[in-house]
């Protein structure tokens, strides 16, 4: 689907506000109500809009650790071994990826025993052929949102 203006000034104010109400949004981008409410609709229907969500500092809230995990993945079960990863709770990112490994998973950990635990069960399946880890030690840039 191709968005038009309308859509991409809509979600630009939604990247600034994900809390605004279609009235606010109607006001802000000078379109009709009823405008708003349709193609939010329509952005929503088309899965543009996943969700609304809290922005919420994983530290803050004790996720201290964050580790960027490079599997390597037996030919024919890469799709299924990922599934199995990303149900993790402590998983917020898997990758299919090119290049010397097969998948990327990125999880945030509260400390080195939970982190621990996740590669001595997540990570020791028997598809999994060789995992390399690192370890996150500062956030430079960390951009959830997609800026139009």
């Amino acid at each position: 689907m191709v968005i038009s203006d309308k859509d991409s000034e809509l979600l630009r104010c939604l990247n600034q506000n994900g809390k605004a109400s279609q009235r606010e949004l109607a006001a802000s981008t000078g379109v009709a109500l009823g405008t708003v409410s349709n193609h939010i609709k329509n952005l929503e229907n088309e899965k543009i809009i996943r969700g609304y969500f809290a922005d919420i500092d994983p530290e803050k809230i004790g996720f201290t650790l964050t580790a960027i995990i490079n599997l390597r993945i037996t030919k024919g079960k890469i799709m299924d071994l990922q599934a199995t990863i990303a149900k993790h709770p402590r998983v917020f990112g898997v990758y299919d990826v090119t290049g010397e490994w097969d998948s990327v998973v990125l999880a945030r950990f509260r400390d080195r025993e939970e982190m621990d635990s996740f590669i001595k069960t997540a990570l020791s399946q028997k598809n999994i052929e060789r995992t390399s880890t690192s370890l996150v030690l500062n956030t430079v840039k960390e951009e959830r949102r997609v800026l139009l």
